[in-house]
């Protein structure tokens, strides 16, 4: 509670973000995604630590299996520390997967040519 109180706590969520597309990419042959929740501490050094991430994917369409969700902490046993290592490679490449399509392409590429015809 002191965390939150003090401000302390912060969530970086690409889970509803992701997860509408997360069966159509499972449709494609040996691929999957996941929506994302990762929670972070900032510690008093001004560095975002993350202290867990969930998974999720949604019920399958196509073979009824029900809803997979699991949270990753850190760790430092064998195994634990190698899925730890996975669950942060998926939410990097969903951070920046988000940050080239909706940061970078809208506001450079789909921005800039509205700026340039409203100025001719």
């Amino acid at each position: 509670m002191q965390a939150i109180e003090e401000k302390k706590l912060f969530m970086l969520d690409y889970h509803d973000v992701l997860l509408p597309y997360v069966n159509k990419v499972r449709k494609l042959k040996g691929k999957t995604l996941y929506g994302s929740r990762t929670l972070f501490f900032l510690n008093p050094e001004g560095t975002l630590r993350p202290l867990a991430i969930e998974l999720t994917r949604p019920p399958s369409l196509s073979n009824k299996t029900g809803q997979w969700k699991q949270v990753f902490t850190p760790s430092w046993h064998s195994t634990s520390v190698w899925l730890w290592r996975l669950a942060k490679a998926h939410v990097l490449a969903h951070d920046s997967g988000y940050h080239q399509l909706v940061s970078h392409w809208y506001a450079i590429y789909n921005a800039s040519p509205t700026a340039f015809y409203s100025t001719k």
